[in-house]
């Protein structure tokens, strides 16, 4: 296999981010009088968009408030997304590797476009090509439509591919597009789901990632 581009997602791949949007929803959720729930709760919430987070966050039968919730929520958000945040180690070393061997990289995530790009930029300034968050025309991962322009985009082949994410959403999208999908076992679900989700690969550790890439180019 000769990769020519490489597609990460973000929350749980490139950075962890838990803490800032679990913070941010727990503040919109007792802002309209909500339970708030645990950190590790959020797990199992996030990947989704943040329309779905929201609604997995509220009780079923509160789900009138999802709007007024997901307004907050954003302008929350937006305010702390950088305060807990950080990259993953190791990552910025195997970016490096793989921009020098002219593999073109891009971000794909269901994180608003705007927040998405504000992330991508202050934590890894001048390494991604495309930075895609849902435009609300095409449908969310693990819908393969993104997945494929971005590749469009860059003239690759997905033969030539792969996608790197820590959830069966990302798994899912990689089979769905044609390429290879690659599970970080660092990230918010674990092996086991990456596994079931049929993942060509499960990873320890970035380095591992770049060991594969290279050795499989």
């Amino acid at each position: 296999m000769s990769y020519k581009a490489i597609i990460f997602d973000l929350d749980g791949t490139l950075v962890n981010s838990l803490e800032d949007l679990a913070e941010a929803t727990n503040f919109a959720l007792h802002f309209f009088g909500q339970q708030p729930h645990n950190l590790q709760a959020f797990t199992k919430m996030v990947g989704d968009g943040t329309r779905n987070l929201i609604s997995r966050a509220l009780p079923a039968d509160r789900q009138d408030l999802i709007e007024q919730v997901l307004v907050k929520m954003r302008e929350k958000y937006n305010e702390i997304c950088l305060d807990k945040t950080l990259p993953y180690n190791g990552l910025k070393e195997v970016l490096d590797t793989l921009k020098t061997k002219g593999i073109k990289l891009a971000v794909l995530t269901n994180k608003d476009q705007r927040l998405a790009e504000k992330i991508v930029n202050h934590f890894f300034p001048n390494y991604f090509n495309i930075i895609k968050g849902p435009d609300g025309a095409i449908p969310l991962k693990p819908a393969p439509q993104t997945t494929l322009q971005i590749l469009n985009e860059l003239g690759v082949k997905p033969a030539n591919a792969a996608l790197v994410g820590d959830s069966n959403i990302d798994i899912h999208t990689a089979r769905n597009a044609g390429i290879t999908g690659i599970g970080v076992n660092w990230g918010f679900r674990g092996e086991e789901e990456l596994k079931t989700a049929g993942a060509d690969y499960t990873i320890d550790e970035p380095k591992a990632l770049l060991k594969l890439l290279i050795m499989n180019s």
